[in-house]
């Protein structure tokens, strides 16, 4: 499984090892309130994420990777990868960072190597992100990206806006 670098940060598949550190962060309520719309995982549910992101990577060369600063390795600053949306077909990007490290431009660091893997390593054609409308930090990332949105509407219950890019598209 790949190993990304850039100038600040190491990206790793995550591991087994991270699920207790994955659990701390995904249940702090400014992330599980867009990440898990609110609710308290168990540390069941996390493992579950983490082997279906092991499973993509065997599938695909990509899945969810642990962002960490070359400063200080070992220590997840947050994650930032891709999985199989639900309707099976379309490779969604997801990240998040733990609120301490918001507003340093961390994820769409990531994000950007994130999209570069997925688009020259692993071939994929399109990637799409997902969120709710309230959480501007995202849309924010998607902007930054390039990504182009497609729709606002009612998505699980919740306003979400789906954003897009295409491999041809992308500027990195």
């Amino acid at each position: 499984m790949a190993i990304l670098e850039t100038k600040r940060l190491r990206l790793r598949p995550l591991a087994e090892a991270d699920i207790p550190v994955l659990h701390r962060f995904w249940t702090q309520p400014d992330v599980r309130r867009y990440l898990w719309d609110n609710v308290i995982i168990s540390m069941q549910r996390v493992a579950e994420v983490v082997t279906a992101s092991s499973a993509f990577f065997e599938q695909c060369g990509s899945g969810f990777f642990a962002i960490e600063s070359k400063d200080s390795p070992g220590t997840l600053l947050g994650f930032c990868g891709h999985r199989q949306f639900e309707d099976g077909e379309t490779v969604e990007l997801l990240y998040g960072i733990l609120p301490e490290h918001s507003g340093q431009g961390l994820v769409t660091e990531a994000a950007i190597e994130v999209m570069r893997h997925g688009f020259r390593t692993c071939g994929f054609e399109k990637v799409i992100a997902v969120t709710d409308t309230p959480n501007q930090k995202s849309v924010n990332v998607m902007q930054r990206l390039s990504m182009v949105f497609q729709r606002r509407c009612e998505w699980r219950g919740l306003d979400t806006v789906f954003y897009e890019m295409d491999q041809a598209d992308f500027p990195g």
